[in-house]
């Protein structure tokens, strides 16, 4: 279709057809159902070496530009300190809008199959892979925030568990036999 075409025109329609496909994948990623968003569940399920974010803070240095991303997890505030504050089912309630995220970015990175239709070789090569690039930090930081909400999550039950153990250890007063004397 656009072979023939000058590359002003070429990257003028790509430029409306990103836009395009930017706002069909928030569309599909905003009404597709919770069970195909299961942070538990292939694509979103941690990798073992991903499960406490060390991969992503030692080789992406993340933790220094990952909150400047203009995603919608990011405007909820999930930095350590301020997942700290939520409950658990606050946090559980955040992860779906992670998988969300993540989703949108990996059906962008689809937009190479349109381009290879549409485009002459060189173009949609290098259109898709600009495209592609763009949405690496957004799938990078999509996944380390997830790693953190888990990681809260566990850090949480763990509390949760040792107080109930403390509890179980500590007598009450009521148990003993003070009154009685």
């Amino acid at each position: 279709m656009l072979r023939s075409s000058s590359l002003g025109i070429v990257l003028f329609i790509n430029f409306l057809i990103i836009c395009l496909w930017l706002f069909l994948s928030r569309f599909i990623g905003r009404h597709i159902g919770s069970k195909h968003v299961d942070y538990r569940k292939f694509p979103y399920r941690a990798r073992e070496f991903e499960k406490r974010g060390d991969f992503y803070k030692e080789n992406f240095d993340i933790d220094s530009w990952y909150t400047y991303l203009p995603t919608e997890y990011n405007r909820l505030g999930n930095t350590p300190a301020q997942l700290e504050k939520l409950d658990t089912l606050a946090l559980k309630e955040r992860l779906p809008v992670v998988c969300r995220s993540e989703l949108f970015a990996l059906i962008n990175c689809f937009y190479i199959v349109c381009a290879a239709v549409l485009d002459a070789a060189h173009v949609a090569f290098i259109l898709g892979m600009l495209v592609i690039l763009a949405q690496i930090p957004l799938i990078l930081s999509a996944r380390y925030c997830r790693c953190l909400i888990l990681n809260e999550i566990v850090n949480k039950r763990r509390e949760l568990e040792r107080q109930s153990i403390l509890a179980d250890r500590t007598p009450n007063v009521f148990d003993l036999d003070i009154l009685d004397s």
